[in-house]
């Protein structure tokens, strides 16, 4: 009986590593020169208890892009004082986190 859990969870693995194998190489042929900047964009209005968390698990996603120039915007649209703060913090922590206003975002998108 373990044997075959054991073989069931092996092949499950191999196709995992295929499949990651087939993207890696994918990225690498549609590579280009210019590759553009990338932005993940987080807005947060009001109280948000779970600010720190949303923003640190949104720089883990971006480390996983190819050729990691991602940068995390996090919009203040009408975020609270404790809010803002914790934001602030990240921002001071995490140099991939650009904390600012809905009226700057296209000023930073075309810069």
């Amino acid at each position: 009986m373990f044997e075959i859990i054991f073989k069931i969870v092996f092949v499950l693995f191999a196709i995992l590593g295929i499949v990651e194998a087939f993207r890696m190489f994918l990225f690498w042929l549609l590579k280009t020169k210019n590759p553009g900047r990338f932005f993940l964009i987080v807005s947060m209005s009001g109280h948000d208890e779970e600010a720190e968390l949303v923003l640190r698990s949104a720089c883990e996603r971006i480390k996983w892009f190819p050729d990691s120039t991602a940068q995390l915007l996090a919009v203040d649209c009408g975020m609270d004082e404790e809010t803002r703060r914790i934001c602030e913090i990240a921002c001071y922590e995490l140099p991939e986190i650009q904390l600012c206003r809905p009226d700057e975002v296209q000023n930073i998108l075309c810069r």
